[in-house]
């Protein structure tokens, strides 16, 4: 029986240790968030279909194309330094972007979600466990998250 306790507490322990990320303290911007709406000039355009992924210092933006059942990804480094968050794109959908040509490519389809660079700089207005909203050239990115 102090065997079976044993083995039981070790499973425990391991399960617990193994869903902490950063000692336990990830921070409110850890995780998925879906982009609800973008606003410019008071004027608001709903959106669902992008979304910011963090982890450690890597980030991922996804956006679907409902229409044709694809979608776009950007990958890169990002840096958050009080009340900014710089990213670095270096990947578009699978490949490095290392010319100014893919660049251009990246850049046309960053421009639909309003991002005029691959190292944008967004100022954060508000962040905590469950809404995030960004401020770029202007356009505020209002977040919802969803794990």
């Amino acid at each position: 029986m102090k065997r079976f306790i044993y083995i039981v507490l070790a499973v425990v322990v391991a399960t617990l240790t193994s869903c902490m990320h950063n000692g336990g303290d990830i921070g409110p911007l850890f995780g998925q968030w879906r982009l609800e709406q973008v606003e410019h000039n008071d004027i608001v355009q709903e959106c669902d279909t992008v979304f910011f992924s963090f982890q450690s210092d890597v980030f991922q933006i996804r956006k679907i194309i409902y229409n044709s059942y694809d979608y776009s990804v950007f990958m890169g480094l990002y840096e958050r330094q009080e009340d900014f968050i710089k990213f670095n794109i270096y990947n578009y959908n699978s490949k490095e972007i290392l010319t100014p040509e893919y660049e251009q490519v990246a850049l046309a389809d960053l421009a639909s979600m309003y991002i005029d660079t691959v190292v944008p700089v967004f100022k954060v207005i508000e962040l905590d466990n469950k809404c995030m909203t960004l401020e770029y050239n202007d356009y505020y990115y209002y977040f919802k998250k969803l794990n």
